[in-house]
């Protein structure tokens, strides 16, 4: 088995300066590090990520909770996020919620460790909460949280506006009867859509009616049943 002893020789180098090297120190010149690196990777050596986060206290790993993992909207948060942390080389950790408090506990536990941070949507007032006191433990940021957390950064969805000028798009395009199919209730998400929906249409003159308010879930199947019904 190939070991840090081995990277060093290869490289020229000490082991403290592989080992500088292996834990992001920028003390080390880019051709020593380039060197060690190409060395490792010749010799098919793996840092050993557990041994390092000890000695640097970082792990280089970002956790993620959402909601759900299924879906093109989560696809594209998760693409999002692997992008930026990719360019800032972190991994990311991805679980599923499920919008319960018990499991968010139990994720953002079994994540305690191995992450330098974590990034949790977290849409209603308990998920928040638990989320504020997961914050303790290493940073979290929120993603359009329904109420502010002093301990956690947030990231929030144009969620009224976004609801606001697809209506008015709409609007422009001639059509008057608009529909929506809403998100659960007590939803913080789907309350923003549904106020950014009627207040363009009050802003056209026309009053909302609960006939074109469709109940929804979030899900693909219930989209699928709420225009099945609102087309006959």
């Amino acid at each position: 088995m190939t070991t840090i002893r081995d990277v060093a020789r290869a490289a020229g180098v000490s082991i403290a300066t592989v080992s500088r090297v292996f834990n992001g120190n920028t003390r080390v010149g880019a051709q020593t590090a380039t060197r060690v690196w190409t060395a490792a990777d010749e010799l098919d050596y793996w840092p050993n990520s557990a041994a390092r986060s000890l000695t640097t206290s970082r792990t280089l790993a970002l956790g993620v909770l959402l909601p759900d993992l299924y879906g093109e909207f989560f696809s594209e948060v998760i693409r999002g996020i692997d992008h930026a942390a990719r360019q800032a080389k972190f991994q990311v950790l991805i679980s599923s919620s499920h919008a319960s408090v018990d499991e968010l506990e139990s994720a953002a536990r079994s994540m305690r460790g191995r992450i330098d941070g974590l990034i949790v949507m977290a849409s209603d007032p308990g998920t928040v909460e638990t989320a504020g006191r997961i914050s303790e433990t290493f940073p979290v940021v929120l993603l359009n949280p329904c109420q502010a957390v002093s301990a956690c950064s947030v990231v929030s969805l144009a969620n009224f506006t976004g609801a606001q000028a697809a209506v008015e798009h709409l609007l422009a395009l001639g059509h008057r009867e608009i529909a929506t199919i809403t998100g659960p209730s007590g939803n913080g998400d789907a309350e923003e859509r549904l106020c950014g929906y009627r207040h363009a249409l009050a802003r056209a003159g026309s009053t909302p009616t609960a006939t074109f308010e469709v109940p929804g879930d979030f899900t693909e199947l219930s989209g699928h049943q709420a225009a099945t019904s609102g087309s006959r």
